[in-house]
């Protein structure tokens, strides 16, 4: 379950009860008075404000069917920043407004009010200048292209800019794959004159200092896939290491780390494992059988193929993982840990390729 929605009235509980038949993945919490023994109907616990305090993070998107007023009171300690709160919602129990309040982009909640009010006929109440204005903010741009804002104060000042109509270059290393507003332009920062332009989006993977006097904001889209073998039980701070010094030697930025991938003999390897955390990136695991399509296209070595089934890892790992991505570092050696660097290859929907 990754919604809940939230309501003290027996009116609430039935548009309670109609939404649960139309949003997936949802549990209805509502007043012991209104309890309704049903699949995915829970009572709330205790006073509400305590009760918000246990699940404000247990779930992306909170759905509240009472007044405004109360909801804010009720959020209102929990509240942390933009980055991680989850998607705030408020519903009157006619249905008629559904509101975004909080987490309108990143957490999602302008696009689930504009759901939750296709589903009911009711008025979306959004007021996100960007949204009002039919422009793009630049973490809504960031959310569209699975990338990582570098800095959400320069993504503040960039998306004023927009949102006033000024003009703003976007230079980018992967395709946008949308329609942009008149007032955002891509371009070749190197042929063009930036004089006319009040702030800038960076697209890219490249470790980069803020490159000009105006405002910028740098995008990291999440398109780099290491690949990691390793000998038993070397610690993560080696393997962390290793994959800082392959990527700094390729000027490539660690917040564009998709995921790392090793072999499945390695699924338990304490130093990998910890090294994903330590990132904050999935661990990927391929099986050896997958490899064994693909090893001949890579060199390997008999030794780690009579130990393990298959004469490499690091490099087929990372090209499996990445959708056939090109490859950016062969197998790199680090005393007993080697690190292979694939860029994502292009999408199949077509919709995103690798300028690179």
């Amino acid at each position: 379950m990754d919604k809940a929605i939230i309501t003290l009235t027996k009116g609430g509980t039935e548009l309670g009860m109609k939404l649960l038949e139309h949003i997936d993945k949802a549990v209805l919490y509502t007043n012991p008075k209104f309890y309704i023994k049903e699949k995915h109907v829970k009572k709330i616990d205790g006073k509400i404000v305590e009760f918000i305090g246990k699940i404000f993070n247990k779930y992306k998107c909170l759905i509240f069917i009472m007044a405004t007023g109360i909801v804010v009171r009720s959020i209102a300690p929990y509240i942390k920043d933009k980055k991680i709160d989850p998607a705030v919602i408020v519903l009157d129990e006619e249905g008629k407004n559904v509101i975004s309040l909080l987490s309108g982009h990143i957490g999602g909640a302008n696009e689930y009010t504009n759901k939750i009010a296709s589903i009911l006929n009711a008025n979306p109440v959004i007021t996100t200048a960007s949204d009002v204005k039919n422009t793009l903010a630049v973490d809504t741009l960031a959310m569209e292209l699975n990338c990582e804002i570098e800095d959400f104060q320069d993504a503040t000042k960039v998306t004023a800019h927009i949102v006033n109509g000024e003009k703003v270059g976007i230079i980018s290393d992967i395709c946008i794959g949308r329609v942009l507003p008149e007032n955002m332009v891509e371009i070749d920062f190197k042929n063009k004159p930036h004089e006319e332009f009040k702030g800038f989006i960076y697209i890219t993977d490249k470790r980069i200092l803020s490159p000009v006097e105006s405002d910028c904001v740098v995008l990291r889209p999440k398109n780099i896939v290491i690949g990691i073998g390793c000998r038993r039980k070397k610690p993560v701070d080696k393997i962390i290491e290793a994959i800082e010094d392959s990527l700094i030697s390729l000027n490539i930025s660690k917040k564009s780390i998709k995921h790392i991938a090793t072999v499945d003999v390695k699924k338990n390897e304490e130093g990998i494992i910890q090294a994903a955390k330590l990132l904050g990136v999935p661990l990927v695991i391929v099986d050896r059988e997958k490899i064994k399509e693909v090893e001949d296209q890579f060199k390997g070595s008999e030794f780690v193929k009579k130990r393990i089934g298959v004469c490499a890892v690091s490099e087929p790992v990372a090209f499996l993982s990445s959708e056939s991505g090109q490859m950016i570092q062969k197998k790199k050696v680090y005393d007993g840990i080697t690190i292979a660097v694939f860029r994502e290859g292009e999408k199949k929907n077509g919709n995103c390729c690798n300028r690179n």
